[in-house]
């Protein structure tokens, strides 16, 4: 069975969720999309887009794509609405403005019912430029920021140079790993579903192959740790004590993400925790004379940068 793609957007309350949204639909007419919102009806989707309702809170749209709300679990409605549509090129997926969006993410990696028919390819986080500095203080858009792949800085031309560039060092501070492009009216430069894990990801490894061994960026409330060491590694060892290590510091530590060197591959692995779920992906084809560089970085709350180091370290490397 091909699995569905999924898009999470998220972000601050008035960031330009609902027109970026919008622009994704009309955009993407190529393809039959599927939209799930947290609130139907309350600001999002362009009413005129509704043209009847197919089940309870599935609604048709206009332009053939469908909309539905989570008025129940979100794993049945999820299932629910595979089982409806069977021909769905792409889901996304709008969070309310102060969702936790780890809650959205982890059944996507911890859920064998949801990771059978549904691939989880990143999240888009939507910053209001104007009043990041008040809206940056509430945890949860804190999270957002920490577990979105690409940080989309709207109404970006009615804030001075220097406030943008102050903004992105925050930015980078809670996740030095994504990818952030300045914006206006909800409508990033160039953008398509179709290729956006491979950017994504992409994106992952030139950010991680940057030279760093070892860094540790702390804000107030949050810890970014970078860790690298070289050459080929064992895959399943790793895995054995990652899934572990996610797993029990799952309290701790909100994302991690890493871009490995696995023996005898012929491609790259990208790894990426949330909640202690754990997903494994090929990333790009491995050329021989690249530097074989592991990297890892961990994004949380209390992380012991020692600790993870000696751990990781030791058990790759026992006999």
């Amino acid at each position: 069975m091909n699995r569905i793609p999924v898009l999470v957007v998220t972000g601050f309350l008035g960031a330009g969720k609902t027109t970026f949204l919008n622009w994704l639909i009309h955009t993407h007419r190529n393809l039959k999309l599927a939209l799930v919102e947290n609130e139907f009806g309350s600001a999002s989707i362009d009413r005129d887009l509704v043209v009847g309702m197919r089940s309870e809170n599935i609604y048709d749209l206009s332009n053939g794509c469908i909309c539905c709300s989570i008025s129940n679990e979100f794993s049945i409605t999820l299932t629910d609405l595979a089982d409806q549509a069977a021909d769905i090129d792409y889901l996304l997926i709008e969070t309310t403005g102060v969702a936790d969006l780890s809650n959205v993410i982890r059944p996507f990696f911890s859920e064998k019912e949801l990771s059978d028919r549904f691939l989880y390819q990143g999240s888009v986080c939507l910053i209001d430029a104007l009043n990041f500095e008040e809206q940056l203080k509430g945890s949860e858009q804190q999270m957002q920021v920490i577990l979105s792949d690409l940080m989309l800085i709207n109404k970006s031309d009615g804030v001075a140079e220097e406030r943008l560039a102050e903004l992105e060092r925050r930015l980078t501070a809670y996740n030095s790993s994504a990818k952030s492009e300045r914006i206006n009216f909800g409508v990033p430069g160039e953008f398509r579903l179709e290729t956006f894990a491979d950017e994504v990801y992409g994106g992952i490894e030139k950010k991680l192959a940057r030279p760093v061994m070892f860094r540790v960026v702390e804000s107030k409330k949050y810890t970014t740790f970078t860790h690298q060491f070289k050459g080929e590694i064992n895959i399943d060892r790793f895995q054995h004590w990652f899934n572990y290590f996610a797993a029990i510091n799952q309290l701790e530590i909100y994302r991690i993400k890493g871009v490995l060197f696995p023996e005898g591959g012929a491609e790259k692995v990208i790894v990426q925790s949330v909640g202690g779920a754990v997903s494994y992906t090929n990333g790009s084809m491995i050329i021989p004379v690249d530097e074989k560089i592991n990297t890892l970085v961990f994004i949380g709350r209390s992380i012991d940068a020692d600790r993870i180091t000696f751990e990781l370290e030791s058990y790759l490397h026992e006999d």
